[in-house]
Order: C-alpha cells, then sequence, then structure tokens
C-alpha cells in the first residue's frame, strides 16, 4: 500500500479463531477529510485546481505530489505540506503551507548567438506574472532585438505565453513573432531583404504515471506557422508558408541512483488545418506541408567524483526521421551552439534526417556556483537534401566556464571543429558568451 502512495490506508487483522485454517483481514482505507491551508500562508491561491486530490477520496500521496509540484511551479512560490491524522479512524488533514514572494519577475539576456547577416549580438528583456489568476498559473511576455548592428541589417523577435496546472493536466498556449532585415549589394543599387513569421501554438499535456522515482507524461499540441520574404517590397511567392499540424509526444523521466534519464518520442503531422497552403516544393515533389516527423531524444545526466573532486555530466542524443519530404523549415540542420559545438553557425548541414550527441563533462570548482566544462559533440544528416552537400558529419568541442554572480547567469566559452567536410566554411576558433539576469 505504501509502495503504491496509500500511505494513511491500513490492514487490520481482527481477534478471530485461526483453528478454522481462515485468516480474516480487514482494510481501512485512508482518506481525506480536509485539505487547507496553515493560518501563516497567502491567500492568493485556489486550492482546487493544482490540486487532484479531493476531500473525503483516498489519501493517494502520488496526488499530493502532484499538487506540490502544480504549485511548485512558478519560481516566487515557496509550498510545503504534512498530513494531519483527523478525529475520525482512517481519516487525515492535507495541511499545506503556501507562501508567495511577490507576483511579478523581470529577466533580461545577452548573448552573441545570432547571425551576421541580421544580427551578431542579441538582446532582450522578459517579464513575468506568477499565479495572476491564482491558479498556480504563469505568464510571460518576452521581446529581444539585435544589439550594435550596422545599418541595414536587424532582426526582433516577440513571445507570449500562458499556462496553468489543473490536476495532472497542464495547459497553455504561445505565440511568437520574428522579422529581420538585411541590405545586400544589387547590380546598380543596394537591395534589402527581409522577412518575418509568426508561430501560435496550443500545448495539452497530461501525467499518466508516476511513483516514487518515475514519471509518464502525454504532450499534445496544435500548431500554425507563417512565414514571408520580401526582395524591397516585393513578395518572393516561393518562399510564402502557410502550415498548420499536430504533434503529439510521450516523455519519460526516471531516476536511476543519483543520475536521471529523461526520453521522449514525438510524432508531428502536417494538415491543412486553418488556412494552410501547399507548399511551393509540392509540385515537384521536393518537399511538403503535410510533413510526417518523428524525433526521439534521450538525456542521461548525474554526479561523479574524479580524483576526489566533484564532477557533473550529461550526455544527450536526439535523432530524427522523417517518411515524407520536408521543406527547409522542418529540416534537420547540425553545427552551432545548440548542435554541435564548435561552429560558428554561419553555414550548417541540412537534411530529412539526422541525428546529433551532445557530451558535457563539469568539474564544479572550489568557487561557489562556478564550474568548468568540457563539451564534445558529433552529428550527421541524411536522406532527401544531403546528396548536394558539402558532406553529411560534423565533429567539435568547446571549452567553458559557467557560474552565477549576484543575479547574473553567464557562460563563457570557447570551441573549435574537430571535424568538418572539405570547404565546409566555418571559423578556425569560435568564442561565445550568454548572460542572462533575473530579478
Amino acid at each position: 500500500l505504501i509502495d503504491s502512495g496509500y500511505v494513511t490506508s491500513r490492514i487490520l487483522a481482527p481477534a478471530q479463531d485461526l483453528s478454522t485454517g481462515t485468516l480474516t483481514l480487514v482494510a481501512i482505507p485512508g482518506k481525506i477529510r480536509h485539505i487547507r491551508y496553515t493560518p501563516d500562508s497567502g491567500n492568493y491561491i485556489q486550492r482546487i485546481t493544482p490540486f487532484p486530490a479531493r476531500e473525503g477520496q483516498l489519501l493517494d500521496l502520488r496526488d499530493i505530489e502532484q499538487g506540490l509540484e502544480n504549485l511548485q511551479q512558478v519560481p516566487t512560490v515557496q509550498a510545503n505540506m504534512h498530513i494531519e491524522p483527523d478525529a475520525q479512524p482512517g481519516e487525515s488533514d492535507i495541511v499545506l503551507d503556501w507562501r508567495q514572494a511577490r507576483h511579478w519577475r523581470v529577466a533580461a539576456y545577452l548573448d552573441d548567438s545570432g547571425t551576421k547577416s541580421t544580427g551578431r549580438y542579441q538582446g532582450g528583456f522578459t517579464f513575468f506574472l506568477d499565479n495572476p489568476l491564482a491558479l498556480s498559473d504563469l505568464f510571460y511576455l518576452s521581446a529581444g532585438r539585435d544589439i550594435h548592428t550596422a545599418a541595414g541589417q536587424g532582426s526582433q523577435n516577440d513571445t507570449l505565453h500562458y499556462s496553468v496546472p489543473v490536476g495532472y493536466w497542464m495547459a497553455g498556449i504561445t505565440a511568437s513573432h520574428y522579422d529581420y532585415h538585411q541590405t545586400i549589394a544589387g547590380l546598380n543599387q543596394p537591395v534589402q531583404y527581409r522577412g518575418n513569421s509568426n508561430n501560435l501554438s496550443v500545448q495539452l499535456s497530461r501525467v499518466l504515471y508516476r511513483n516514487d522515482d518515475q514519471k509518464t507524461t502525454l504532450h499534445s499540441e496544435i500548431y500554425r506557422r507563417t512565414a514571408r520574404n520580401f526582395i524591397d517590397d516585393t513578395e518572393i511567392e516561393v518562399q510564402h508558408r502557410e502550415t498548420a499540424g499536430w504533434k503529439l509526444g510521450l516523455s519519460h523521466r526516471h531516476d536511476i541512483g543519483s543520475a536521471t534519464l529523461d526520453t521522449r518520442v514525438t510524432y508531428q503531422r502536417g494538415m491543412r488545418w486553418f488556412g494552410a497552403q501547399p507548399a511551393p516544393e509540392e509540385s515537384q515533389n521536393a518537399g511538403t506541408a503535410l510533413s510526417k516527423i518523428t524525433q526521439f531524444s534521450a538525456t542521461l545526466s548525474g554526479p561523479l567524483k574524479l580524483f576526489s573532486q566533484p564532477f557533473s555530466y550529461q550526455t544527450q542524443y536526439l535523432r530524427q526521421i522523417s517518411t515524407t519530404p520536408l521543406t527547409p523549415q522542418d529540416q534537420f540542420s547540425i553545427g552551432g551552439r545548440w548542435t554541435v559545438r564548435g561552429f560558428d553557425g554561419e553555414l550548417t548541414l541540412s537534411a530529412d534526417r539526422g541525428w546529433y550527441s551532445r557530451n558535457e563533462l563539469d568539474w564544479h570548482t572550489p568557487l561557489h556556483g562556478q564550474s568548468l566544462y568540457l563539451a564534445l559533440d558529433y552529428g550527421e544528416v541524411g536522406g532527401r537534401g544531403s546528396e548536394a552537400l558539402l558532406g553529411k558529419h560534423l565533429a567539435g568541442s568547446a571549452l567553458g566556464w559557467r557560474g552565477s554572480l549576484k543575479r547574473v547567469n553567464y557562460d563563457l566559452f570557447v570551441g573549435v571543429p574537430l571535424s568538418k567536410p572539405a570547404g565546409f566554411q566555418t571559423s578556425p576558433v569560435t568564442a561565445g558568451f550568454n548572460l542572462y539576469w533575473q530579478y
């Protein structure tokens, strides 16, 4: 019973005559009498929405764990729980201590993750509302753009997100906009090349199973995307995209001793929903908006001791396969800080299929909150779209220092390519940084 989460239910053997050869056991179900907050708790929270447990139901520790997880998803909230026996036999009270420091946060970032054509340096701000409707919900608005870019070049992005937990469910909606512009040399005069894209997605997930060290979650998403590009004021029709579709995925987390294994499989299917249009490539069977894409990922991480020093490791694997020819937006790309490190990201390898492995070893130095890390990555692409590439694989490494100073988190690194196709242009040494401040 305890392993199943019924920590207050009991099995008793009443007084009886065992000479009959029969043993009778009596089950006393442990039920929830009341769910209440401590007198010192804040009052801006609804009890019903975050908690799957209800008064009068069997007391299941998994329900309580899920409820606490929902409450604690808001960073400015501290939530704890304990169980108190009630006067009635077999009944208990769930007593919650819930406190919220404040209802808002602000954050800013600065990095050099952009491209030369639209702005190498990128910066932005994010405004968070924590628990705005007293539902343990989360809202944020983010705006970013290029920093210190040459005239005639630039980019801008905006994101809006809201999510709310309901018991074992989580619902969310995300909208984003991106635009860029760059000036290139024309035959008689400079030409402006610009474009924009819009994305809207609605997400719904449910925890299917959880115990002391495992959790399995079903994920679903419906999306709509648009993209347009222009030369001066003339639209490039063959680059006009109106796509829509759905995704369905399953994720599983397993704590194995001190290590954690996260796995996920996702299937994406393009549809003709919400005014979606065929891709221009469909006329020549060179790509389709009706994509069928499967992705699988696995990440293993944990601490370890080397030479009596504290280290940690993380190894990540991601693979994409497709049974349909894909447009450039859906193809798998490698080369850059988010895929195979050691490359500047100005040039990538892209095709319908591919995979990469990212591996990292961190040394947690005697300086509090500071670590030195070594990364070694490898990736390949294949399938349609890879025939005309210079090659199909990349390997690179990076050495970095990450940590925090007061409210600022930072990551400074330098990377080098280890293996690349002949003719693949990239910097022999790539240095980069990420700065993130939050209040």
